[in-house]
């Protein structure tokens, strides 16, 4: 079984290589597929709890706090794992 983390990172890797017209950025992942992208890592609320965005650099956060409904609080980093 893979770890969410490496899940993240492989579908924002996969993802990149099909959408080469987006540069830098972010990619948003949900339950270990990539589901979006963003010029930069801002607003939570547009976000649920538990989605993760992954950055150039293989830099991970997670959106935590709040509910599905009305997005999550803020993005968290995660240490490597």
């Amino acid at each position: 079984m893979r770890r969410p983390l490496s899940q993240a990172r492989q579908a924002a890797t996969n993802w990149r290589l099909e959408n080469t017209q987006h540069q830098g950025g972010v990619v948003l992942v949900w339950e270990g597929e990539a589901y979006g992208w963003k010029n930069a890592l801002r607003n939570p609320d547009c976000e649920r709890p538990g989605a993760y965005a992954v950055d150039v650099e293989d830099h991970v956060y997670v959106a935590e706090g709040g509910d599905d409904i009305n997005g999550a609080k803020c993005w968290v980093v995660v240490n490597k794992a």
